[in-house]
């Protein structure tokens, strides 16, 4: 399976030959013959095809049978696989999933899953979305991480996706397609190390910033255990509301001490004390 940006058909116009066909991982070679682009799998498209992408510096294509494919999945909402400068997000509605003002998914996820502080243990991974936090959480060494994704479209993007690709191959992450308060409802008592709380905007899932999720999130982790919950800054540009105040005052009240607040990644952490404190 290869892709294609603009950045890359702006390469292969200019003449290069060895360019990116996974959003940046790796490079291989093309060939151009009878005026068209030759892929590593001997699929051929027509350069006008090749320069067609050129316009369309927000959107990813498949390289088909059929020619060059944009990568979304419309149905209730409509999911397009955007790059970046590092790895790619995904567009719900015009919306990206991920911070991309002065970061890229993939550093950003590094930056969240640091202040987790994951050594080893087990990790609650709330909002899959690519795959980027579980990813992370792995590499830095996590033993098992269980991660839930509410939005099979967006797991369908996933799949296209070669950054996303250790999500579906890792031998210690878990994938839930769940609702995540149900699912939380559902697990034991004192089972996790670490929670990473990543979710959608408040305007579309109030209910992963309520009480009485926090509590959930609380009554999972072990003592000691530590929460890494991002909030963003939605509706501070323009109406400056101050979305962190309530969520700060919430998981107080769920029982978490030691609260943080992370201007730069826009979250929280804090822990579950432990029995001794």
């Amino acid at each position: 399976m290869f892709l294609l940006t603009s950045r890359e058909a702006e390469k292969i116009l200019r003449g290069l030959r060895r360019v990116s066909l996974d959003l940046g991982l790796t490079t291989s070679t093309i060939t151009v013959e009878k005026g068209c682009v030759v892929f590593p799998d001997g699929k051929s498209v027509p350069m006008d095809e090749v320069r067609m992408v050129l316009k369309k510096p927000n959107q990813v294509f498949l390289v088909s049978e059929d020619g060059l494919k944009p990568v979304y999945v419309a149905g209730r909402h409509f999911y397009k696989l955007v790059p970046t400068d590092g790895a790619p997000t995904v567009e719900v509605d015009g919306v990206r999933m991920h911070r991309t003002k002065d970061t890229t998914p993939d550093r950003d996820a590094v930056e969240k899953v640091k202040l987790l502080g994951v050594r080893g243990g087990t990790v609650l991974d709330v909002g899959t979305g690519l795959g980027y936090t579980a990813i992370q959480e792995v590499r830095m060494g996590a033993n098992h991480v269980l991660t839930v994704e509410v939005s099979p479209e967006v797991l369908q993007i996933a799949r296209v996706n070669p950054w996303s690709k250790p999500l579906f191959t890792s031998g210690r992450i878990h994938l839930v397609l769940s609702d995540a308060m149900a699912l939380v409802e559902c697990l034991p008592d004192g089972v996790f190390d670490y929670v990473l709380h990543d979710p959608p905007r408040f305007s579309t899932a109030g209910e992963l910033y309520s009480l009485s999720f926090y509590r959930a999130l609380y009554r999972v982790l072990k003592p000691g255990g530590r929460l890494f919950h991002y909030v963003g800054k939605p509706g501070y540009k323009f109406r400056r509301l101050d979305l962190k105040r309530g969520v700060g005052e919430r998981l107080l009240k769920a029982g978490f001490r030691r609260l943080r607040y992370h201007e730069r990644v826009m979250g929280f952490t804090c822990v579950k004390p432990s029995r001794s404190s």
